[in-house]
């Protein structure tokens, strides 16, 4: 008797039918007899697309068929992911695939390579660490400050010139000397001086 294969997920079809069992990491679907998946319709070509599990994630890659692949109705033309709640059209007959999808947990601990220090320095270096924003566990890390009093004087003990910094006062401007061309100034200075 041949050992039992790991279940790495399974093709459900929609709207009933045999759910197909994915028991190889790179499974090709077609209408041949020799295709890994058998799919036994007019409209399916001889090899029709590829199921390929990377990385814990279901990974499909149609192989140049006549009807086409899609998932969730748009068709695909390079290898696409396929999640547990998204449709895989297989010329226009639909499939979910069962399984737990892989995530970082998942592949940190299937590869020993990283020790718990990279992997707690990566957590700590989050993109809003990095471009110095406020999270919710940097506040929590910070001491409390007590606010800074900046004691005013009120109008009546201030003075203006004091109150005013030196760099916001204006300037005095100076005074025109009426030069010899001003003819109408000049008549002007004349008939404003007490004779």
């Amino acid at each position: 008797m041949q050992p039992r294969s790991e279940v790495l997920g399974i093709l459900n079809p929609v709207g009933g039918g045999d759910p197909i069992p994915l028991v190889k990491a790179e499974l090709v679907v077609g209408r041949r007899p020799s295709c890994d998946i058998r799919l036994d319709f007019e409209n399916i070509s001889g090899k029709h697309c590829v199921l390929r599990f990377i990385n814990g994630v279901w990974n499909v890659r149609d192989m140049g068929s006549t009807n086409g692949t899609t998932v969730n109705g748009s068709r695909i033309t390079t290898e696409q992911s396929v999640m547990p709640d998204e449709e895989l059209g297989i010329a226009g007959h639909m499939y979910t695939i069962d399984y737990v999808p892989a995530g970082p947990e998942a592949f940190l601990s299937s590869h020993k390579e990283l020790d718990e220090e990279v992997v707690q320095e990566r957590a700590r270096h989050s993109l809003i660490d990095l471009a110095g924003l406020d999270t919710d566990a940097t506040k929590a890390k910070r001491p409390k400050r007590a606010p800074t009093v900046i004691e005013r004087l009120s109008a009546d003990e201030a003075e203006f010139d004091d109150a005013v910094p030196e760099h916001f006062k204006e300037a005095p401007k100076p005074k025109k000397k009426p030069s010899d061309d001003d003819f109408f100034k000049l008549i002007e200075d004349d008939v404003k001086k007490p004779s």
